[in-house]
């Protein structure tokens, strides 16, 4: 009987806790791992800046492709990463010289000049702050982000990811309490979450080129 009780004591305990702290996924955009085989032998590869949604005015274009960065240099060991100050500043370059390229073709322009196969492509389209704190929100984080990896010789895509999360409560997506328990029940900030979401991002690069 005392074991029993403790189960349904546990019951209850878990369902006032799901009505009050955070769950760590929702809204997860669709993931596009491999467009087609890769038609190109993949040795080096060039990050280049981070550019925003029309919509987006986040000025965290330099933050997340830092962060990408370095994950990219401590994961991806198959190709070359070309540094990331070399290619920032070719970037800027061919920017100043082109100001209206589009940042796609500067993208695989800056692939060319430097001799690499791909180019990483990203897209912020959102990129919202929570509004409170560790413990309670009147508005959650939200991130959204893309990462193209295209081929410098055609201009086309190879491969593409999407993430997009907002910190949602418990109680509205169970499912997810791996998160929960990993975030410690705490809401989140933007920066924390976009980190998470370049590790999946990475992961998944590092996946597709292990295959190819």
């Amino acid at each position: 009987m005392k074991l029993f009780n403790l189960f349904l004591f546990s019951i209850a305990l878990f369902f006032i806790l799901s009505c009050s702290v955070p769950i760590q996924r929702a809204e997860k955009g669709p993931q596009r791992i491999a467009l087609k085989p890769a038609e190109v032998d993949i040795k080096t590869i060039v990050l280049v800046p981070f550019s925003l949604d029309t919509e987006v005015t986040s000025g965290k274009e330099l933050y997340l492709t830092d962060i990408m960065y370095n994950e990219l240099i401590s994961k991806i060991l198959k190709v070359s990463i070309v540094p990331l100050e070399i290619s920032t500043s070719e970037y800027s370059r061919i920017k100043t010289e082109n100001p209206d390229l589009p940042n796609s073709e500067v993208a695989v322009k800056v692939g060319k000049d430097l001799g690499a196969q791909a180019v990483i492509v990203g897209t912020i389209f959102a990129y919202t702050e929570r509004e409170g704190g560790e413990l309670g929100v009147s508005s959650p984080a939200s991130v959204a982000f893309g990462v193209d990896l295209v081929n410098t010789a055609t201009g086309e895509k190879i491969w593409e990811n999407y993430f997009a999360e907002t910190q949602k409560p418990l109680f509205e997506n169970v499912a997810e309490v791996g998160k929960f328990f990993k975030r410690k029940g705490k809401w989140i900030s933007a920066d924390e979450l976009v980190k998470e979401g370049v590790i999946e991002v990475v992961d998944n690069l590092n996946k597709f080129l292990e295959q190819n």
